[in-house]
């Protein structure tokens, strides 16, 4: 397993694992449909599938098995 010990910094980005306290963000973009187009499922999400995709994404911080994601 990987797991990158954070916070990741560089001169011009900070990396961290998301957290609910992301949420307001997260819903800011995800309900724009000129935003999600570009995403998998194309269709605006309400607060409460935008709640579940931080939910998710806060999983989202080692690399467990194949197929594994890092969102940050």
């Amino acid at each position: 397993m990987f797991r990158p010990t954070y916070p990741i910094r560089t001169a011009r980005l900070t990396l961290r694992p998301v957290t609910l306290d992301d949420l307001d963000d997260v819903y800011a973009y995800q309900r724009r449909a000129d935003v999600v187009r570009w995403m998998l499922d194309a269709e605006p999400r309400t607060r409460e599938q935008s709640r579940a995709s931080v939910l998710a994404m806060a999983g989202e911080d080692a690399l467990r098995a194949e197929g594994d994601c890092l969102v940050r």
